[in-house]
């Protein structure tokens, strides 16, 4: 089989044989359906993997597929994984051709579908992808399939389509479209990704498509302060987490006490598995107001150092609404360099508007003991009531 793409008319409605056609199953039919008119040529039509002979040997190349590398994993079929920008879900596809004359069967394929998408949080428009490997073919299926990839649209976007291109035996080719969500508006849009596609082999009736699963709703939004002003987009959905580290010399301190802070405070604010996420605030009054509960003019700064307060008065569990945090005195260039190298980027890159929740972990050296770790955070202590 050629890797190369394939004419439009590859994918076309097929040869129109005689008036029997009508009788002819239509595209998208199970294979229990498909009704025989003595026409020439072969039907295709979609089939239950597990049906399929050679079982033994289909596992074999979906534990192949399924372990394959990739940014995002698929782990399981017919599961979506995502993260704040990236998801996969994986499919198995299968068809048979059928023999119109005699209603035999003459051939099938077997293919893995991956449906990747890889979300712009500085732009409105980005990539999605079907990754397509035909892992089995048999009979007259060996000659080839051709498909492409789109997706359909809820009011708010449109999508591309990609090139038709054929499927060489077992190696994966990739359908690479584009979405794009136009305008300034928040936009929650439902995005489903479809693959279309045909056996080579000469077929009375035209392609079969797929929707690959229905994928998480994506979050476009051109939020003022929130990144660059073309906008971007999210799965919202995802709760991320922002990684502050005790290994850099940037951030040690502050590190240091929200560690203290989510094991000692009555609430483990923002720590995964222990307590409830942060919510952020863009409104700077309330961080103003938080920050001057937290931290008080009348506390004391030693020379050098500056008040740190945890939760972070950007969030809605900042001191002037919670009693239960924590306040301590940290080099006053860790603190700056926390929230403004750090922590600033980091709510602009995963897009966090307004109210949106996120955990915060803290990186510890590797191996620390309990033990060692009360011995490093021993001197803080809550905030004065």
């Amino acid at each position: 089989m050629s890797g190369t793409a394939a004419s439009a008319d590859t994918l076309g409605a097929g040869a129109d044989t005689g008036p029997a056609r009508q009788s002819v199953s239509r595209p998208g039919d199970d294979c229990a359906n498909v009704r025989i008119t003595g026409q020439v040529g072969t039907v295709a039509c979609r089939t239950n993997p597990e049906s399929l002979p050679g079982q033994a040997q289909r596992l074999e190349e979906l534990q192949r597929q399924l372990s394959a590398p990739a940014e995002v994993v698929c782990r399981a079929k017919d599961q979506l994984f995502y993260n704040r920008t990236e998801s996969c879900l994986f499919e198995e596809v299968a068809y048979k051709l059928i023999d119109l004359q005699t209603g035999r069967e003459v051939g099938f394929t077997d293919m893995a579908v991956k449906s990747l998408a890889t979300l712009d949080t500085r732009t409105r428009t980005w990539t999605q992808r079907i990754n397509a490997t035909v892992m089995i073919a048999e009979g007259a299926a060996k000659l080839g399939t051709a498909g492409f990839a789109t997706a359909t649209c809820s009011s708010g976007c449109t999508a591309t389509t990609s090139a038709i291109q054929t499927l060489p035996f077992q190696v994966p080719v990739d359908f690479d479209y584009q979405v794009t969500s136009a305008g300034s508006n928040l936009e929650n849009l439902k995005i489903t990704p479809s693959f279309t596609f045909q056996s080579i082999t000469p077929a009375v009736w035209g392609p079969l498509r797929e929707e690959i699963g229905s994928a998480v709703d994506v979050r476009c939004d051109s939020t003022p302060g929130v990144g660059p002003n073309t906008g971007g987009c999210v799965y919202a959905q995802f709760t991320p987490t922002y990684d502050v580290s005790t290994l850099n010399k940037d951030t040690a301190q502050v590190a240091w006490h929200i560690q203290w802070a989510q094991r000692n405070l009555i609430t483990k604010w923002g720590r995964k598995g222990f307590g409830p996420e942060l919510t952020r605030t863009m409104d700077t009054a309330l961080i103003r107001a938080n920050r001057n509960a937290a931290c008080p003019p009348g506390i004391p700064r030693p020379t050098g150092k500056s008040c740190d307060e945890y939760p972070f008065a950007s969030t809605y569990q900042g001191g002037s609404l919670n009693a239960d945090h924590s306040c301590h005195m940290v080099p006053a260039t860790q603190n700056s360099l926390e929230g403004s190298r750090y922590r600033r980027p980091w709510y602009a890159a995963n897009r966090l508007l307004e109210k949106e929740k996120f955990w915060v972990n803290v990186i510890l050296p590797a191996g620390i003991t309990e033990h060692e770790i009360d011995e490093q955070t021993r001197a803080f202590v809550k905030c004065p009531e």
